[in-house]
């Protein structure tokens, strides 16, 4: 009987190529060299994710000896029952054969086209066939069987394949018409070396005489045609382009689920008829894009809904994705976390880039539906909607006003039947033979609140409660918490009756109640189980969080603690009446909580890449407790502080704008202005001003801090000297050299008297004394110096060390800035070398060292190396910091001048377009860096012919500058020439 080989054949597979060999062969041994891996349906399989392989054999032997051979129509009909038997034949069909494979597919697509054994579906389903050394007239395969002294032995299939044998001239003719009234491709190779001193099939027989089909020849024999040696050979590359071609031409529907998050699915259900079909109504009126916002009391069942309306319409998305949506950073969250199920690559990309590519697939895809659950404020997702102009986005929120052209879904509890069948429901499900009578009184006391309800049949069913008894705990809260549920005014008091009667039944396990307080703190998602290490000792710990889960209070893996927003929006609300919401207790959670994110940043460091994976676990914790306390602490300053200076560093000022000035007023209400927690915290704030581009309120908060530095601890202090250092920095960065010059001066001599002249510190302080003087032009005094730090680094920190290496760069930096670029380069190239060996190819510092040396080649006139660095530090940048990151920035801006340099003035000009708009967007539009991208891009404009444009682009820049950045800065000096510049030149002509 026939074999089927199954290649590969996957579920979503939208074409089958089905391969069949031809007298003497075999399913694998026809199509394979001496090699195992040569067997090359296998290659088509790898190479065509769209398509399921599959190789047939059958007994086709040439002489008796051997086998048996039934005749070819017999054959015909025999494999097509098989084909079928496996599916084949009811989504689109291509035959690859080979010689007297290629007559049985004609004879398969012939019965089935004349509606003949009920065959009819392969002739509608064929798409193309393969036709190799097949003999359409006949071949001299009877020679050689003659040759091998098999004649008398001969079985009918070698019969059937005579030369100008009428059977087969009859069947070509058919098919022939068949093939152009269908509009089958066809594709025909021929052998032209013979096979035993016989051409087999020659050109002649091999051409079936199809309209616009020609025979390509082959440089093999009979058996060698259907063998290619490698991917690169004739019949594979022409294969696979036919079936790209039928790919092409195959109608494909969206993909199914690129990606999939739904945590509500499956959940017992009940009702919302008419609010399902209000949604669905809502959704179809829409344009391009469909948002939709589900609306109602918080625990009403918004999320359910939702839920409901995405599985029950699954069929209808590519993609199904849910993002927790109660801030912007628990966005850019669910958005980094959809990259990386689209893209699994995405994981090791910062979260900012992540979020960027999620959104950037969104606006670019059809056919997805993203619910952003619990938005708290439009705001937030004010960004997502702006650039997604496709797809569904479902919107669930507890606000009922502020949607403008959002269309809108309200949503109220359940009818009182409702809520009963979803009680009973969710009891049973866990419960099978439970009869919860009396469940109509206990929906009613719960207000018939679907989570309420939900969350009272689970414990029922945990513990084998009846309503009643239930309603008897809830009899002994506190009266107050009675007052209102029967109204279910207030939701998360209603859902609070619930927990706390959940609570009442572990109170045999009092640590349940306090980590439940302290779960309350943090982000919803992903609580790292570490964070609460110090709140019990094992294994009492784990069998507290084990009973939590078990009452449905949490959700819990082996890592990481999920707790609903509601559960923890309650249990942080002070009720003196409520035992396990006192005000002391949560008083100390929060003071916990707060002690436990600082300590977990203690030992690391935001400027070391290798510890930016701790700050990403704690950063959304330590945002969440910030928004929901404004009662500080000193760790909660520390915290603050320490997600400023990494934010900072991963290129978001003003996110550490808003951390740094959270950490200042914690320590000036607890401590003073003037207190050293205070004091850094205020650093950090002038710092991250200085970021964004507002450098003069960081000069003026530098100056602050540093005169309350001087009466406090007085001018030689460490501290004091480090404010004056950063202060001078701020004026560099101004452009107020002369000012930073002193200060920079002023700061090294106290350093020097202080801390020594070797210090580190000291260190720091010639060096940036060093490059001052370098920007104010004095290179005899700026290079000595550099040189000499440099050699005392080396002697002091050793050749390696990375401060060593800093030092090397800016010494190479300042020869590349007088003219020296050959030495530059020299020196830009060890200190690359160096730094992808002691800090690793993708360390920041390592991609300044490689941009420095494109820098320098650029400059040395090595174009062609300039830009491949230039490109190759873009590339690395962007993917181990962010698309949006300040040195991302500077890389495109820098690619942009290389191929200016290069001539190539079209691409410096998209580029730099690209990067000015990329910097007003991130930076704004005075930021110094946008200003210097708008006078580079007017520079290139005048260049390649344009002056008015690039006189009236200099004009704004010059305006601008002049006004955030003052008269006297260096770059408003610079663009000012360049305008007086562009208009002598315009004069001129």
């Amino acid at each position: 009987m026939p074999e089927i080989i199954e290649v590969r054949a996957p579920v979503s597979a939208e074409l089958d190529v089905v391969f069949l060999h031809g007298l003497d062969g075999d399913a694998r041994k026809t199509w394979a060299g001496a090699s195992p891996s040569s067997f090359w349906p296998e290659w088509l399989a790898e190479d065509f994710a769209r398509v399921a392989v599959w190789s047939v054999g059958y007994e086709a032997w040439s002489s008796g000896w051997r086998g048996r051979a039934m005749p070819m129509q017999d054959r015909a009909i025999n494999l097509m029952a098989t084909l079928q038997n496996r599916g084949i034949g009811e989504r689109p069909l291509c035959f690859v054969t080979h010689s007297m494979g290629g007559l049985l597919a004609k004879e398969i697509l012939l019965h089935a086209a004349e509606g003949r054994t009920g065959f009819a579906a392969f002739a509608a389903a064929a798409r193309g066939v393969v036709f190799l050394g097949t003999p359409h007239t006949g071949s001299g395969l009877a020679a050689v069987v003659k040759a091998l002294g098999l004649i008398s032995r001969s079985t009918a299939a070698v019969k059937d394949l005579k030369r100008n044998n009428a059977h087969l001239r009859h069947l070509n003719d058919r098919y022939r018409d068949w093939a152009d009234e269908s509009g089958i491709r066809n594709l025909v190779f021929f052998e032209t070396y013979p096979t035993k001193g016989v051409r087999v099939v020659d050109e002649g027989s091999a051409n079936p005489g199809l309209p616009r089909v020609r025979p390509i020849p082959v440089d093999a024999d009979h058996v060698g045609i259907c063998k290619p040696a490698d991917r690169d050979s004739l019949v594979y590359g022409q294969i696979s382009r036919f079936i790209d071609g039928i790919l092409a031409e195959i109608e494909v529907p969206p993909p199914r689920h690129a990606a999939w998050k739904l945590p509500l699915s499956g959940r017992v259900f009940v009702g919302r008829a008419a609010e399902l079909d209000r949604l669905e109504k809502t959704v179809k009126a829409a344009n391009r894009v469909a948002v939709v916002a589900v609306h109602g009391l918080g625990g009403v069942g918004k999320s359910t809904l939702a839920a409901r309306f995405a599985e029950s319409r699954s069929a209808d998305y590519s993609a199904v994705w849910w993002v927790t949506a109660d801030s912007a950073a628990a966005i850019d969250d669910g958005l980094a976390e959809l990259a990386v199920a689209l893209s699994p690559e995405a994981a090791g990309l910062p979260w900012e880039q992540r979020a960027e590519q999620a959104v950037g697939w969104l606006a670019g895809h059809t056919g997805w539906l993203l619910i952003l659950d619990n938005l708290t404020d439009l705001a937030h997702a004010r960004g997502l909607l702006e650039r997604v102009r496709t797809g569904t986005i479902l919107i669930t929120s507890r606000r009922g006003t502020g949607w403008r052209d959002i269309g809108t879904v309200s949503l109220d509890v359940l009818e009182p039947d409702e809520a009963v069948e979803l009680l009973g429901r969710t009891v049973r499900a866990e419960w099978p033979d439970a009869e919860p009578a009396g469940g109509g009184a206990l929906c009613a006391e719960l207000g018939w609140l679907p989570l309420a309800v939900e969350q009272a049949g689970a414990y029922l069913a945990q513990n084998r409660m009846t309503p009643a008894r239930y309603l008897e705990l809830l009899a002994g809260s506190p009266a107050k918490m009675f007052a209102w549920t029967a109204e279910a005014e207030d939701a998360e008091r209603a859902v609070a009756r619930v927990w706390h009667v959940t609570l009442d039944r572990l109170a045999d396990t009092p640590l349940a109640a306090k980590l439940l307080r302290r779960l309350a703190w943090h982000a919803p998602e992903r609580i790292p189980r570490s964070l609460l290490e110090g709140d019990g000792e094992e294994p009492e710990l784990s069998e507290a969080l084990g009973r939590l889960a078990a009452y449905s209070m949490i959700t819990l893996d082996a890592e990481a603690i999920d707790v609903h927003r509601l559960v923890q929006a309650v249990t942080r609300t002070p009720d003196p009446a409520d035992p396990y919401r006192h005000p002391g207790d949560i008083d100390h959670a929060r003071e916990a909580t707060a002690d436990a994110l600082a300590r977990a940043l203690d030992p690391v460091d935001p400027r070391l890449p290798g510890h930016w994976p701790v700050f990403r676990t704690v950063l959304p914790h330590g945002r969440a407790l910030l928004d929901h306390t404004d009662r500080d602490t000193g760790s909660l300053c520390h915290l603050a502080n320490s997600l400023s200076l990494y934010v900072l560093g991963q290129g978001d000022p003003a996110a550490a704008i808003a951390f740094a000035n959270r950490a200042v007023q914690g320590g000036e209400r607890l401590f003073g202005v003037d207190h050293p927690i205070t004091l850094r915290a205020r650093n950090s704030s002038a710092s991250a001003y200085q970021a964004a581009g507002d450098v003069r309120r960081a000069i003026t908060l530098f100056e602050a801090a540093l005169a309350d530095c001087e009466r406090v601890l007085g001018s030689p202090h460490p501290d004091t000297l480090s404010f004056r250092n950063n202060l001078a920095a701020a004026c560099h960065a101004a452009g107020d050299l002369r000012r930073a010059i002193s200060l920079f001066d002023e700061t090294l001599e106290g350093r020097e008297r202080v801390l020594g002249k070797e210090h580190p510190d000291t260190l720091v302080s010639r060096n940036n004394l060093a490059m001052a003087y370098e920007m104010a032009g004095d290179t005899e005094r700026a290079i000595p110096l550099h040189e000499a730090t440099l050699a005392d680094r080396e002697r002091v920190l050793g050749s390696d060390h990375p401060e060593t290496l800093l030092y090397r760069n800016n010494l190479a930096y300042l020869l590349w800035s007088t003219g020296d670029s050959e030495r530059a380069v020299t020196l830009f190239e060890a200190t690359l070398k160096d730094r992808e060996r002691v800090l690793g190819p993708d360390h920041p510092n390592t991609l300044v060292s490689r941009g420095n040396l494109a820098g320098a080649c650029e400059s040395a006139g090595d174009l062609v190396r300039a830009i491949e660095l230039q490109e190759r530090t873009l590339a690395d940048r962007e993917r181990v910091l962010g698309p949006d990151h300040p040195d991302t920035l500077s890389s495109w801006n820098n690619l942009a001048g290389a191929y200016e340099s290069s001539g190539d003035l079209t691409r410096a000009i998209e580029v730099y377009e690209r990067t000015l708009a990329a910097r007003e967007r991130v930076f704004g539009h005075d930021h110094q860096d946008t200003l210097n991208s708008r006078n580079d891009l007017a520079y290139v404009r005048g260049v390649s012919g344009d002056l008015p444009l690039s006189i009236r682009m200099y004009e704004e820049a010059w305006s601008d500058a002049e006004r955030a950045l003052g008269p006297d800065h260096r770059l408003t000096k610079r663009i000012k020439e360049n305008l007086e510049t562009a208009i002598r030149l315009r004069d001129r002509s």
